[in-house]
C-alpha cells in the first residue's frame, strides 16, 4: 500500500510538471476579436479559435445605437461610432461614455472611426453632416479640422490608413475607393484617375468595405457587385479576385497574424482569407455564435510594439527605451511574434 501511494505521488508530480511545460508552449491569444452585432452590442471572441468569450458591451450601454465602426485607441480603450445617436463613444472597460458629442465640428451621423499615424481620431462623416473626413484630438476629442473633402468624396462609409500613412476611403455614393495624402488630406488618385479616385466603382450608392495589409494589399468588397478583390495599394492595379461570388460583407480587417477577416451581415459570421493569395481559410466565427446578430463591424485588440508588422487596424503606438522617454517604433530586439501583448483593460 505504501509503495502504491509513493507511485501515485510520483505520477502526480510528473503530471504537474508535464502540464506546466505544455502551458509554456501553448500560444497565447495575440489579440481578442471584437464584433459589433445588431448595432447595439459588442461581442468578444478568441483570436486563435473564434470561440465566443462573452458579451463585452451589453445592448444599449451608454446610449449605444447602430454602431457602424469600432477601433482600439493608443490608450487601449474602445472607440465606437454610434450612428443612431450621432456620437463617438468610448469604452474604458467599465463604462461607455461620450467622447465626441453630436454636432461637434459639424459631425452628422458617423460611419467609421480610425486612429491615424499622428495619434488623432478620424471620423467618416457620411450622413447628415459634412460629407468629409473629420479629425479630432485623440486624447480629448476636441475638433481639429476637416481633414479630407472633395475629390469626389460623398458619403464615406469605411476608411483605413495604409502602411505609408495615406488614407483610403470607401465612398458609398459612387462605390469608389478614394485615397488622400496622409500628411495633407489632399486627393491622391491612382495613376490615370481623377480627383481622389483610387479604385473606380461600378455604380452606386453601395457600401464599400476595405482593408490594407502591411504588405500593401488593398482588399475591397463593393455592395454593387459580388466579389472580394485584392489590389496593389500603391498603384490601384487589380491583383486577383479571391472570392468572386462573395456578398453581404459589412466590414473587414487584416488581423494580428496577417489573415483577412470579414464580417458577413446576414449570417452573422466571420470569414477568414489568406492575406496574399486570398485562399479561403474557412468560417472563423460560426453563424450566430454567442447569439451574434447582424454582424456590422469588427476589430482586434492590439499588440504592443510596432503594429504595422501584423495589424493594420491598430493605431501607431510609442514605447519607451527604459528611461521613460518615448522613442520611434523599432523592431530591434524583438523576435518574430514575441512582442508582449498590449491587452485592453477589461
Amino acid at each position: 500500500m505504501i509503495r502504491l501511494i509513493r507511485l501515485l505521488r510520483c505520477f502526480a508530480r510528473r503530471l504537474l510538471i508535464l502540464s506546466a511545460l505544455t502551458a509554456l508552449f501553448i500560444p497565447h491569444a495575440f489579440a481578442d476579436l471584437l464584433v459589433g452585432g445588431g448595432g447595439e452590442q459588442i461581442y468578444r471572441y478568441d483570436d486563435r479559435t473564434g470561440k465566443f468569450l462573452g458579451i463585452l458591451i451589453p445592448r444599449g450601454s451608454g446610449g449605444l445605437n447602430n454602431v457602424q465602426g469600432i477601433t482600439v485607441g493608443p490608450d487601449r480603450k474602445l472607440y465606437m461610432s454610434s450612428f443612431g445617436t450621432r456620437e463617438v463613444l468610448r469604452f474604458d472597460g467599465h463604462t461607455v461614455q461620450v467622447f465626441i458629442p453630436p454636432g461637434t465640428g459639424g459631425m452628422g451621423a458617423p460611419n467609421d472611426v480610425a486612429f491615424g499615424p499622428d495619434g488623432n481620431l478620424y471620423v467618416a462623416d457620411g450622413f447628415f453632416g459634412t460629407n468629409s473626413i473629420l479629425r479630432f484630438n485623440g486624447e480629448s476629442g476636441a475638433f481639429i479640422d476637416v481633414f479630407a473633402s472633395g475629390g469626389g468624396l460623398q458619403q464615406p462609409n469605411r476608411m483605413t490608413f495604409g502602411p505609408t500613412g495615406d488614407l483610403y476611403v470607401g465612398n458609398a455614393w459612387t462605390s469608389d475607393v478614394l485615397r488622400f495624402h496622409g500628411d495633407t488630406g489632399l486627393p491622391f488618385p491612382a495613376p490615370g484617375q481623377s480627383g481622389a479616385i483610387f479604385v473606380p466603382g461600378s455604380f452606386g450608392p453601395y457600401n464599400v468595405e476595405l482593408a490594407v495589409s502591411s504588405d500593401s494589399i488593398l482588399a475591397v468588397t463593393n455592395g454593387a457587385v459580388p466579389g472580394l478583390r485584392y489590389y496593389d495599394a500603391q498603384t490601384g492595379a487589380l491583383l486577383r479576385t479571391p472570392a468572386p461570388d462573395l456578398t453581404n460583407v459589412s466590414d473587414m480587417r487584416f488581423g494580428p497574424g496577417g489573415d483577412l477577416y470579414l464580417t458577413i451581415y446576414a449570417s452573422a459570421s466571420v470569414l477568414r482569407f489568406e492575406p496574399t493569395t486570398g485562399v479561403f481559410l474557412g468560417e472563423f466565427v460560426p453563424a450566430a455564435s454567442g447569439g451574434l446578430n447582424r454582424a456590422i463591424s469588427l476589430t482586434f485588440t492590439c499588440p504592443e510594439g510596432r503594429p504595422a508588422d501584423r495589424a493594420r487596424h491598430c493605431p501607431p503606438l510609442k514605447h519607451t527605451n527604459g528611461s521613460g522617454a518615448a522613442h520611434p517604433e523599432s523592431d530591434e530586439g524583438w523576435g518574430a511574434g514575441d512582442k508582449p501583448m498590449l491587452r485592453l483593460p477589461f
